[in-house]
């Protein structure tokens, strides 16, 4: 099913585009936005460069992450933090601040406000995650009910719960990867060899959860 997509008018024409030419998106309206710079179907985003997350997190100049993040948090039913760009070229992007210190703010973020920090690499792919994300939230998974233990309360940690929208993860594997990836960065940067090594994910499986935030639309 489409969806359509809202982008705020102080984000670059490239985002417009990026979510216009997605093959699930139907149409894109450009306008100010409350909070976020992108809306799908009440899910926002907050869309950083590497540059961008550095200076709004550890360099405090100019946007204020925290603050723009509970902004969302009260806006919309669900938020999250895409990062155009991946992990390593955060770090390097602010030479003599200690990469655990980098790690340290998508930690807090994802841990403390319960909205997860998510490298995406480059436009194209921010834009699939967005869609992914938006239509996981809003769209039943299958014709099937879930089954009881379904990870689907939002008691659970924000982690657990997005990995059980991964396709062909059950609430026994979801806990499983949480246990061994407590926070999404770590399960990202994970490899389909340390995804064997959890209990109930064999070769298929492993492929389809290391796919997950990276296959193009």
């Amino acid at each position: 099913m489409a969806v359509s997509a809202l982008v705020d008018d102080r984000e670059p024409p490239a985002v417009a585009a990026a979510l216009r030419s997605h093959a699930d998106v139907d149409a894109v309206e450009v306008r100010r936005l409350a909070a976020g710079d992108i809306v799908i179907r009440n899910v926002g985003f907050e869309r950083k460069t590497s540059d961008d997350y550095l200076q709004s997190t550890i360099g405090r100049v100019g946007s204020d992450l925290e603050a723009q993040v509970r902004q969302m948090n009260e806006t919309y039913d669900h938020a999250y933090v895409l990062i155009e760009g991946d992990l390593r070229e955060v770090e390097s992007r602010r030479p003599g601040v200690p990469d655990a210190s980098v790690r340290g703010t998508v930690a807090s973020i994802t841990a403390r406000l319960g909205t997860p920090v998510i490298p995406c690499g480059d436009g194209k792919r921010l834009a699939d995650v967005a869609v992914r994300l938006a239509r996981k939230h809003t769209e039943e998974p299958s014709a099937r009910a879930l089954s009881t233990g379904a990870v689907t309360s939002r008691t659970e940690p924000v982690a657990k719960r997005m990995y059980g929208c991964i396709d062909g993860v059950g609430p026994g594997t979801a806990d499983a990867l949480y246990e061994t990836f407590p926070s999404v960065e770590s399960l990202v940067a994970a490899t389909e060899e340390e995804l064997l090594a959890v209990e109930g994910v064999g070769p298929k499986r492993a492929a389809a959860i290391y796919e997950a935030f990276r296959r193009e639309g």
